[in-house]
């Protein structure tokens, strides 16, 4: 496993992505340099690095759009060539349109097809040397990071659960470690009891971890300090179940966090510069998106005004930074009356209130435009928390543990929860985005608010998500 943005991700992952944009660049720095008589040189020319680089970059991106760096993606054969094809196709087009821009950048017409049709080659090449090569290191080496679980309960549980969903993460699971009353849960988990707490000595030298995770149920008095401070000094990796719950998952586990975990734990920072920054760039962002976005604006509203009788703007109230009530403005997607008999309800999948053209706005985003305006008034940032409905924001409070904690950063126009799953209709959604918020604002950091950007821009384009 590899640690980014306090997340883990499969080794794989990184070796794809960063032996796959070598790969390229190599590639095609070799090409462009034939092309430009610069071969056989010691090293291709400036220009033709930068050429090659800029051609990589639009590749990569492409390819990441085509989930093909996914870290649960395990698109191989027909399904892989497709999404090459798909991508390196979007990344022509892309190329097409910057050469438009930046003549001094363009190459041949044949030297660009002969690029995508080389690298769609390459690639499927690359990619199954990097999956016979991970099969022989799986039969020669097998298993993986040695993970012992120091509980039997529900914490251990759920993490084993979400553990067991990410075999690409390469965590060989030991056993449980049995802890007194909590062992009759163990049987939901396929990973045995390996042992009791008590002999935790013995279950250390016999079975020899590289990590440990401490689940326990109930700490006080249980905690076996001498066998694991021996263990520490040996090397071994020791962490609680919510961190590494938080780190394979992007979620913080609200079934199984002590409030001691959330005070004591790294993170929860949010230093003044980080707010300034993302005042700051919340008012460049809004105002460019505003005036280059304006003719789309337009042509959205007299859609709506065609389409539907009604408003084109959609007030509605919303929770925001520390508890504050503010109007969120939207672009109308549904009918004027839509909760006239019901009164506040989650939206639904293939909502009856929602128009003909508000269906289309909803899947493209394009109804959240308006809340460009909210981020220039101060009312929201463009990453955060998603702001509730006050009604229901009182019931969360009521029944789900940390809530009012998401009102701790202003609101956003997208946020880590919406990038992670889809459109929550539901008590159980609410606290799983809870989870994931509760990550963001652990997590502060301006990578962490561009990579949720990026994201962002994939699920628009993408259509992924929308009600």
């Amino acid at each position: 496993m590899i640690k980014v943005l306090n997340q883990y991700f499969p080794r794989r992952w990184a070796v794809l992505l960063i032996g796959e944009s070598l790969v390229i660049l190599l590639a095609l720095s070799t090409a462009l340099a034939l092309q430009a008589g610069d071969w056989p040189a010691v090293m291709p020319s400036v220009p033709v690095v930068l050429k090659a680089l800029l051609i990589t970059l639009v590749c990569q991106v492409c390819l990441h759009y085509s989930d093909l760096y996914a870290p649960n993606s395990g698109a191989a054969g027909r399904e892989l060539l497709t999404r090459l094809l798909q991508a390196l196709g979007i990344a022509s087009l892309a190329l097409a349109l910057i050469y438009w821009l930046l003549p001094e950048l363009r190459l041949s017409t044949g030297m660009v097809v002969g690029s995508v049709v080389g690298l769609v080659l390459l690639l499927l090449v690359w990619r199954r040397a990097m999956d016979a090569a991970a099969a022989w290191l799986r039969s020669a080496y097998p298993g993986g990071e040695r993970l012992l679980v120091l509980g039997s309960g529900q914490r251990a549980t759920e993490l084993l659960r979400e553990i067991e969903l990410r075999p690409q993460l390469g965590l060989a699971l030991v056993g449980l470690v049995q802890d007194g009353a909590a062992a009759a849960a163990a049987g939901s988990s396929r990973v045995p009891v390996v042992g009791r707490l008590e002999d935790i000595a013995q279950l250390l030298a016999a079975h020899r971890p590289q990590r440990i995770v401490i689940a326990l149920q109930e700490r006080r008095s249980q905690l076996p300090l001498g066998p694991l401070m021996a263990a520490r000094a040996a090397g071994v990796q020791i962490e609680e179940a919510p961190t590494l719950f938080e780190r394979i998952t992007g979620r913080v586990a609200l079934d199984s966090v002590l409030p001691s975990w959330l005070i004591l734990s790294d993170g929860f920072r949010q230093p003044r510069w980080f707010n300034a920054y993302q005042r700051g760039t919340g008012l460049l962002g809004a105002a460019a998106g505003l005036v280059l976005l304006s003719p789309v604006m337009a042509l959205v509203a007299l859609a709506i005004k065609l389409d539907s009788p009604g408003p084109v703007i959609y007030k509605q109230q919303r929770v925001g930074l520390n508890g504050r009530t503010f109007n969120i403005f939207k672009f109308r997607s549904m009918r004027v009356d839509a909760e006239n008999g019901t009164g506040p309800v989650w939206a639904r999948e293939r909502d009856p209130r929602v128009t003909r053209l508000g269906y289309w706005l909803r899947k493209l985003r394009l109804d959240e435009l308006p809340q460009l305006f909210n981020v220039l008034r101060g009312d929201m940032r463009i990453i955060g928390p998603r702001p509730e409905r006050p009604v229901f924001v009182e019931d969360f409070r009521k029944v789900i543990p940390y809530y009012e904690m998401r009102h701790s950063v202003p609101p956003g126009i997208t946020g880590w929860a919406q990038v992670n799953r889809d459109y929550g209709a539901s008590l159980d959604d609410a606290r799983e985005k809870l989870e994931f918020d509760l990550f963001y604002i652990k997590n502060l950091s301006v990578w962490l608010d561009l990579f949720i950007l990026f994201q962002t821009t994939k699920i628009m384009f993408l259509g992924r998500g929308a009600r």
